[in-house]
C-alpha cells in the first residue's frame, strides 16, 4: 500500500512511496519479500547477457557501417537519425506493452528472443553487404558481385533489424529494471534491497559497456576481417540466448511475486473499419503516454537526466573524432576513456553508501525507540521511516551528483576552448609536424585538465542516473512504471537526436568549441531543473542555519 510522507518543520517532502516489499501468504498472512543469493545471481546473469549483447551490437553496427561505406559519414549519420526517430516514436508503445502484459516471464522472454533474432538476421544482411567484391577485393573468398542497389536494400534491411534490436533491448531493460527488480527487491536496509540491486545492475551495464566493444574490436583485429566480426556477433547472440532464458526462468519460478499475474486494464481498441480513425486513436494513445509522464511527481528529474544526453563532452563518436582531428593519438584516447570508465563503475559503489548517509543526515540516529516520547516504534513504522529516509537520501545525493557533473564540466569546456585557440593559432610548421609525424599533440597542461575533469565528471553523471532511476521506481505508481519508462526513453532519444543534428550543423573541427559551450549550458539547465525540484519537494537546498553553526557563527 502506498503511504504519504507528511511534511514537517524541517523538510516539506510530500511524496508518495509505493510499498511492494510484502505479499500475502497462503494463509492470508503478510509475508515480507526476500531475495536469495541464488535468485540474485540468476537475475544478474540474465541482465548481464542482455546488456553484453546490446552494448556489443551497438558498437559493432558502427564498425559495420564504417566498413560498408568507408568514404562517407552520410550512412552513419542516416542510421543514427533513423534509430533515434524510431525510438522517439515507438519507445512509449514498448513501455505500454510491457505494462499491459499480464505474464512477466513471457514478456521478458519475448524481448530476449526478438532481440537475439534481430541481431542474427541483421548480421546476415551485414555479411551480404560486406561480401561485395568492391569492399573485400577480388582475392577474398566467398565474394558477391558489386551492386549499389543490393547494397542499399541490404543496408535498409540491416538498419530495420537494428531498430527492432534497439526497441527489444529497451523492452528488456524496462521489464527488468522497472518491473522485475522492483518486484523482487527486499525492504530498504536489508540485503538485496532496491538500492543494492540498482547499483549492481548498473555496474554490470558499465562493465559490459567497457569490455564488450573492446572484445569485438580485438576479434576483428585478430582475425583481420570485419566479415568474421559480423559472424562472431551473430553467433555470440545465439549462444547466449539459452543461458539467459534459463536464468530468467529460474528467478521467475522461485518468486511467487513474479509468478502472480498482473491485473491489466486494456484500453478500448480502435476500430479496424476506418484506418484514419485507427491512426487518430493511436496518436491519442501516444500523446496520453506523455500526459501521464508529465503528470507524475518525478518528470522533472527524468527530463533533467534526459537533457544530459545532449552533452557533447562525453565519449560519443563525434567527440572521439574531434580529439583525433586535433592531434590526440588513439592510445591516449583509449587510456582516457578507460580512466573515465573507472569513475563510472565507482559510482555504483559510492551511490548506495551516499544514499544511506544522506538519508540518515536528516533523521539522525534511527533506533527502536522514539527519542522524544520513548515509545517503541512498531515494525510498520520502522519500514515507513526507512522508506522516507531512502527518498531523502536519493534527493540529496542526486543533487550532489548533478552538482559534481556541473562543476567538472566547466574546466572541461575551458580546456577545450583553450586547445581550440592554440590549434587555430599554431604555426604552419607545427601544424605540418602534427599532421605528418603525429608528434605534436595539443598543450599538455590543458590536455591534463581536459581528460582529468572529464573522467571525474562521469562519477557525477552516473550517481545522478542511479538516484533518478530509483526515484522513478519508487515514486511512480506501479501500474504506470513501464509506460513511464517507455516515454522516458522517447524523451532521452529526443535529446540524443538533437545532439546528432547539432553535430551535423557544426561539422568542422574548429566549430566543436561551440558544441562544447552548448553542452555546458545543457548541463547547467539540467542542474537548475533538478535543484528547483528538490527545493520544491524539501522546502530548501541547504540548511544554512546548521552550516552557520558549523563554522562558528551565532
Amino acid at each position: 500500500m502506498p503511504y504519504t510522507m507528511d511534511s514537517d518543520s524541517e523538510d516539506n517532502i510530500g511524496l508518495e512511496v509505493e510499498d511492494e516489499t510484502t505479499h500475502m501468504g497462503g494463509d492470508g498472512s503478510v509475508v515480507p519479500n526476500s531475495l536469495t543469493r541464488s535468485q540474485a545471481w540468476n537475475l544478474y546473469i540474465s541482465h548481464a547477457l542482455s546488456t553484453w549483447n546490446a552494448r556489443g551490437y551497438e558498437f559493432a553496427a558502427i564498425l559495420f557501417t564504417a566498413a560498408a561505406y568507408p568514404d562517407t559519414l552520410v550512412a552513419a549519420a542516416l542510421r543514427m537519425i533513423i534509430v533515434y526517430f524510431s525510438m522517439i516514436l515507438f519507445s512509449s508503445s514498448v513501455g505500454q506493452w510491457v505494462e499491459r502484459s499480464p505474464n512477466r516471464l513471457r514478456t521478458l522472454l519475448s524481448t530476449i528472443v526478438v532481440n537475439r533474432g534481430s541481431v542474427f538476421l541483421g548480421s546476415f544482411f551485414w555479411l551480404l553487404i560486406l561480401s561485395q567484391r568492391d569492399l573485400v577485393g577480388d582475392e577474398a573468398a566467398y565474394t558477391l558481385p558489386s551492386s549499389a542497389v543490393i547494397k542499399g536494400l541490404g543496408f535498409a534491411v540491416a538498419v530495420t533489424f537494428g531498430v527492432i534490436e534497439r526497441l527489444s533491448a529497451s523492452g528488456n531493460l524496462i521489464s527488468m529494471e522497472r518491473d522485475w527488480v522492483v518486484t523482487v527487491a527486499a525492504p530498504a536496509g536489508q540485503p538485496y534491497d532496491l538500492t543494492h540491486l540498482n547499483a549492481v545492475m548498473r555496474r554490470i551495464d558499465l562493465v559490459c559497456k567497457l569490455i564488450s566493444p573492446i572484445l569485438i574490436s580485438a576479434v576483428i583485429s585478430a582475425l583481420g576481417s570485419v566479415r568474421l566480426g559480423v559472424v562472431f556477433t551473430g553467433l555470440t547472440s545465439l549462444v547466449s540466448i539459452s543461458i539467459e532464458i534459463f536464468s530468467a526462468t529460474r528467478v521467475w519460478k522461485s518468486s511467487p511475486l513474479l509468478q502472480a499475474p498482473r491485473t491489466v486494464d486494456f484500453p478500448p481498441q480502435p476500430s479496424s473499419s476506418s484506418s484514419s480513425h485507427s491512426w487518430l486513436a493511436r496518436g491519442r494513445q501516444y500523446l496520453h503516454g506523455f500526459e501521464m509522464y508529465f503528470g507524475t511527481t518525478v518528470w522533472i528529474p527524468s527530463v533533467a537526466l534526459g537533457l544530459l544526453h545532449f552533452n557533447m563532452l562525453t565519449w560519443r563518436a563525434t567527440f572521439v573524432t574531434y580529439l583525433i582531428n586535433v592531434g590526440y593519438s588513439l592510445n591516449t584516447i583509449t587510456v582516457a576513456r578507460a580512466v573515465g570508465s573507472v569513475f563510472e563503475i565507482s559510482s555504483t559503489v559510492i551511490t548506495p553508501r551516499g544514499i544511506e548517509y544522506m538519508g540518515k543526515a536528516r533523521h539522525g540516529r534511527l533506533s527502536g525507540e522514539d527519542e522524544e516520547s520513548g515509545v517503541g516504534l512498531i515494525a510498520g513504522e520502522r519500514e515507513e521511516s526507512r522508506d522516507v529516509q531512502t527518498v531523502v537520501g536519493l534527493q540529496r545525493f542526486g543533487l550532489w551528483g548533478m552538482s559534481w557533473q556541473a562543476v567538472n564540466t566547466v574546466p572541461v569546456t575551458l580546456a577545450l576552448w583553450a586547445i581550440s585557440a592554440i590549434k587555430d593559432g599554431e604555426s604552419l610548421s607545427a601544424f605540418a609536424r602534427r599532421v605528418v609525424a603525429e608528434q605534436a599533440p595539443p598543450n599538455v597542461g590543458w590536455s591534463v585538465i581536459l581528460f582529468s575533469f572529464l573522467a571525474s565528471s562521469r562519477l557525477g553523471v552516473w550517481v545522478f542516473d542511479l538516484t533518478t532511476q530509483q526515484l522513478t521506481q519508487t515514486l511512480v505508481p506501479a501500474h504506470q512504471r513501464s509506460s513511464f519508462a517507455g516515454t522516458e526513453n522517447s524523451v532521452v532519444n529526443v535529446f540524443e537526436l538533437l545532439g546528432a543534428v547539432a553535430a551535423i550543423a557544426f561539422p568542422r573541427t574548429e566549430q566543436y568549441k561551440w558544441l562544447a559551450l552548448a553542452s555546458l549550458v545543457s548541463v547547467m539547465i539540467s542542474w537548475a531543473m533538478y535543484a528547483s525540484w528538490v527545493r520544491r519537494q524539501r522546502g530548501h537546498l541547504v540548511h544554512w542555519e546548521k552550516l552557520a553553526q558549523g563554522v562558528g557563527f551565532r
